[in-house]
């Protein structure tokens, strides 16, 4: 097959949905008489003579979907370096020719205009075409690079190795790319490793990352190579054309940080000490880092649809900028899982919410997995002002216990800013649930001994209203009020100022 045919093939699939990256700063240069753009992100107070790296897009992406795909923010305030992700003329790059090695040269020379980095501590990354970019710009400018570290990618027409100086490569690939070839990208891979004077004989780690014990990727790792290189392949069983962030298996963005730190164009071997990749508790009671004390650590930022956001931790709170929102709330969520709910238990979930004009939030407890049935008699709605308030409701868990669920912050009612701080969800008792709004008015309890046909109202124990039935006794009302909330648990059955709770489905 022809590289042209072979590149659209590989990528005409490929559909994306782009947003922008809210608070990162995005800067022009003139690159021979071209104007080409950028996202920079510095940490604050940078120090000079630290590291660069540069990390492209795939094809029919952008520079903010990259940043927001691959969360470097938190890595590099850590290790105090820079990061850029540059704009593709036509959300592609010249794989083939200068154009975008001259675009990746100006932006080093500007990067060391502005913040004095380290010129022997340039590393460059992508994902799918970007990491077919990498490869070029290893054959093309290895004199300025010192270590690259593709992902999903390589190089169309498989273009012999061609680096004036051996190239640190780590590669990650997911074995069921449906877009490159993981079979293909191995092949490429090992032409490297041949060209580098590496040992055909790799060491293999079967689960990788170490002490990982649920990820389903491993570690191929080639030494003996000329100058002192290294060339890495991790696999990730099962993934697909994605940029891995798994806290469970590979975080990219760590695993590539922590393999380019070490190689400088002098030849010198940086040995600090590995930023410990984050390691979420799992099965858990309660919400971990309900405060966001400075990172975003076992919250995941969702986009579903024509859903629009990026989010960060700004001044102890979640900031959630929406750009665009879908047909429901749900099309941009900000969830945590891994939550231990008990069957019959009852909990409160407790939040602090603002926002930068008067919205509508949906809170959801489901299943983290589909079909992602809700735990609650009715999804929460609540009102946010401009001012950070305190919001709260309570469950009981009448489905079977999930060792795995999930509290979904459901955004995307309009856009704007949203801000979140202080969740927790802890366990309380039955008696400690305050009576809930729809019933505090009720000065009587419901009688229902007499064989009269009524109607009444029903309610979840949140104060939403979930519809209305007609009864005769008892038992048809509890018949009746299954039928309606199609869900076992406990309702609120009002008629005028008569109230009873009841208990349906078990």
């Amino acid at each position: 097959m022809s590289g042209k045919k072979f590149f659209v093939a590989a990528f005409a699939a490929l559909t994306v949905f782009m947003g922008s990256s809210f608070g990162i700063p995005s800067q022009n240069i003139n690159v021979n008489g071209a104007n080409r753009n950028m996202l920079v992100y510095a940490p604050a107070n940078i120090e000079k003579d630290r590291p660069l790296i540069i990390q492209m897009h795939g094809m029919n992406q952008d520079a903010p979907y990259q940043h927001d795909a691959a969360k470097w923010e938190e890595i590099a305030d850590t290790a105090r370096f820079v990061v850029v992700f540059p704009n593709g003329e036509n959300k592609s790059w010249d794989i083939s020719g200068d154009k975008d090695v001259n675009f990746l040269k100006a932006i080093i020379n500007e990067m060391y205009t502005k913040y004095g980095i380290d010129k022997k501590r340039v590393y460059v990354s992508g994902f799918s075409m970007g990491g077919m970019m990498s490869y070029h710009a290893a054959n093309k400018m290895s004199d300025q690079i010192a270590a690259i570290a593709p992902v999903s990618g390589y190089p169309v027409g498989n273009p012999a190795p061609a680096s004036k100086r051996m190239m640190p490569i780590l590669h990650t690939h997911g074995t069921t790319d449906p877009t490159v070839n993981y079979n293909s990208a191995v092949s490429y891979l090992k032409r490297w490793v041949e060209y580098e004077g590496c040992s055909s004989n790799s060491e293999k780690i079967s689960q990788y990352p170490v002490g990982k014990t649920t990820s389903a990727a491993s570690m191929e790792k080639w030494s003996g190579c000329k100058e002192n290189s290294d060339i890495r392949l991790i696999s990730i069983k099962d993934k697909g054309h994605w940029y891995s962030m798994d806290l469970a298996s590979v975080n990219t963005s760590d695993e590539i940080w922590n393999f380019v730190k070490r190689f400088s164009l002098d030849g010198a071997v940086a040995e600090t000490p590995a930023v410990p990749p984050f390691v979420e508790p799992t099965n858990r009671d309660s919400i971990y880092n309900g405060g966001f004390d400075s990172t975003a650590n076992a919250w995941t930022l969702q986009n579903h649809g024509d859903g629009k956001s990026v989010g960060s931790v700004k001044d102890g709170k979640y900031v959630l900028d929406i750009s665009a929102v879908g047909s429901q709330p749900y099309t941009v969520q900000l969830i945590q899982h891994n939550l231990h709910l008990e069957q019959g238990e009852w909990y409160k979930v407790s939040f602090e919410a603002g926002a930068d004009a008067d919205r509508v939030l949906e809170v959801n407890v489901e299943q983290h997995e589909d079909p992602w049935g809700s735990y609650l008699t009715a999804v929460q709605n609540f009102d946010v002002s401009t001012s950070m308030q305190p919001l709260s409701f309570y469950f009981q868990m009448t489905a079977a216990t999930d060792t795995d669920a999930r509290l979904s912050f459901n955004a995307a009612t309009s856009t704007g800013t949203l801000m979140l701080d202080n969740v927790s969800i802890e366990k309380v008792d039955e008696n400690d649930v305050p009576m809930v709004p729809c019933c505090e008015t009720a000065v009587h309890a419901l009688n229902l001994d007499r064989n009269v046909l009524r109607t009444y109202e029903v309610y979840g124990l949140s104060g939403a209203y979930l519809g209305k039935i007609d009864a005769l006794n008892f038992n048809e009302m509890k018949s009746n009020v299954l039928s309606l909330v199609k869900k076992s648990g406990v309702y609120m059955v009002r008629s005028g100022s008569s109230v009873k709770s009841i208990q349906v489905g078990r």
